[in-house]
């Protein structure tokens, strides 16, 4: 049944129903009830819009920096930026904004707040202690901070109002704009960022749970993905199917996943790829994403929910002074406290996603991680998916001196030559070559201050594996 089938009833004295917009009539009069909801019509679908569609989380900026403060001790630093919040509102941070960490623990209800962290008593004692618990001097710990991002706004732009002559002051006068604001925090818990945290496990269990196997394997059909699928998440059907419900409901704590591993892989043929990621795609938009998604529809969001996390601060404290009449301190220097940004929400452009799946990405990596005889074409476009199959991979057969790269994986050298291994670093952590020398000794070389087995360069016959640690070392096996 439709809303055409509701009786009638004043907007006057409701909240504006964002699936609402107004019915021009001739002779209508309009008021601000009318103006209001067609604002939040207009407003609520571009949030509705961004939020189904795009998701939510960093879009650009907000890069944060722990530096020195002088005599005020460490800074926390946020770089200006953007970012969609889960309610689908934009929230711009226009200017760098610092925080003084040793003024933020300074600060009664802050402190209050690390003595609960580090010594027990949360929740809050009620009554609470007269006077308040203090930690006894030198006590020291480590808290975990989480820096947050909130939508706010604000009014502004004040305008004389008619109204009675015999008026207060702040009645000549009301707010003619609402402006888009932020508040950016350090809170002892962090949002709670459900539909981002399900859709993570969701990539790495398709990573963890599939295996892409040579074509011509025995094909496998929609029913016998759909049942695999099903089963991984089969402990959220049964509690939120249940009657009457459980309790506490069913949450990542009490249940300890969003998807369980299957215990064989899940083998689909290359050439079923396709077929079979378009399932999997389409189980997580019609059955996943409605399990554990922020905000459907129209629904209120929490307003202390509707942030984003930026970094998880890990602040080392002291206790200085006596008690009650000390404060907590930084314990140390700004390389003490440490930032975690890997539990932060971001949203890559589609123009950045377009660039790269045009130079081939999509996790095929580089043409070193691919069968001979594979074009990128066909190669699978899911970041992780293991192909097992009897796979050629690129060999070499140098006669001369040969400088590495990903291109390269197998080098047999017919002749005493020079093999130079590649800078090591981070974008190249686990890469192997497979190095041996059938007409002499050749020699391995590191550059750029690498070192293999605890030197420069290293000569051999014998065929060596070589992996880099992405951090100057490479390792011999």
């Amino acid at each position: 049944m439709g809303c055409c089938n509701e009786p009638a009833i004043a907007l006057t004295g409701s909240a504006p129903d964002p699936a609402r917009h107004v019915n021009y009539a001739k002779g209508m009069v309009l008021g601000v009830d009318d103006f209001t909801q067609e604002f939040t019509y207009l407003a609520g679908r571009g949030q509705w819009l961004a939020r189904d569609a795009i998701g939510y989380g960093t879009l650009s900026g907000l890069a944060a920096f722990m530096e020195d403060g002088g005599a005020d001790g460490p800074r926390l630093r946020v770089a200006p930026g953007s970012a969609l919040v889960p309610s689908g509102k934009l929230v711009c941070v226009p200017a760098d904004q610092c925080c003084l960490l040793n003024k933020w623990l300074a600060k009664p209800e802050n402190a209050a707040a690390v003595t609960r962290l580090l010594l027990g008593g949360s929740p809050p004692m009620s009554p609470p202690m007269s006077p308040p618990m203090s930690p006894a001097p030198g006590t020291s710990g480590t808290i975990s901070l989480y820096l947050t991002l909130c939508y706010a706004d604000c009014l502004t732009a004040p305008v004389p109002i008619p109204g009675e002559p015999c008026r207060t002051d702040d009645q000549l006068t009301a707010p003619s704009r609402v402006a888009d604001d932020f508040c950016l925090e350090l809170r002892t818990e962090a949002p709670s960022h459900l539909e981002d945290d399900a859709l993570r496990d969701f990539v790495r269990w398709l990573k963890a749970n599939v295996q892409v196997v040579e074509p011509g394997s025995p094909p496998a059909d929609e029913l016998q993905w759909l049942a695999a699928l099903r089963s991984a998440v089969q402990a959220w059907r049964n509690a939120m199917d249940a009657s009457p419900p459980v309790s506490p409901p069913a949450s990542i704590e009490t249940l300890g996943d969003y998807l369980a591993d299957l215990s064989t892989p899940l083998s689909v043929p290359i050439d079923q790829l396709r077929a079979f990621l378009q399932v999997a795609f389409r189980f997580w938009v019609t059955e996943l994403r409605p399990m554990w998604m922020a905000r459907r529809c129209h629904a209120p969001v929490d307003k202390d929910q509707d942030c984003v996390l930026l970094a998880r601060v890990g602040v080392p404290v002291e206790w200085v002074g006596g008690s009650p009449s000390g404060v907590w301190q930084v314990d140390g220097d700004p390389d003490d406290v440490s930032l975690d940004e890997s539990a932060r929400p971001l949203i890559i452009h589609q123009r950045l996603l377009q660039e790269w799946m045009l130079l081939g990405g999509g996790g095929v990596g580089s043409v070193s991680g691919l069968p001979q005889g594979l074009s990128t074409g066909d190669a699978p476009t899911f970041a992780g998916l293991t192909l097992t199959s009897s796979m050629r991979l690129p060999l070499v057969t140098p006669g001369t001196n040969i400088t590495l790269d990903a291109s390269h994986h197998f080098v047999a050298c017919t002749a005493p030559v020079s093999v130079t291994l590649p800078k090591c670093v981070a974008g190249n952590r686990g890469r192997v070559y497979n190095v041996r020398s059938s007409g002499g000794p050749s020699t391995l070389v590191a550059t750029g201050g690498d070192t293999i087995v605890g030197g420069a360069s290293v000569t051999t016959t014998n065929p060596k594996m070589v992996v880099s640690d992405g951090n100057n070392t490479w390792y011999v096996f």
